[in-house]
């Protein structure tokens, strides 16, 4: 995986995206910096929502991969407990 972006600029980003949505759906929302520090606060623990969503994500899939590879390398025909 490609290295995640800092916390404050997925933060702006992941704000910027949903504002640009909701204004889509004539929503009224705040600039990113007119955002008071409450504001802000929120922006930033949803981002780092997200990349905790990302990496348990990620992990599940290295998981998933690392079963796969191992069932794929036992021998045909030899059950995995006697490889």
């Amino acid at each position: 995986m490609t290295t995640m972006p800092g916390l404050l600029p997925l933060a702006r980003h992941y704000y910027e995206t949903r504002r640009e949505f909701l204004t889509a759906a004539d929503a009224r929302t705040t600039l990113w910096y007119r955002l008071t520090a409450d504001e802000l606060a929120v922006a930033v623990a949803e981002a780092r929502i997200i990349l905790e969503a990302v990496r348990r994500a990620v992990q599940e899939h290295a998981v998933l991969l690392d079963g796969v590879s191992s069932h794929q390398l036992a021998p045909v025909g030899i059950p995995p407990s006697q490889v």
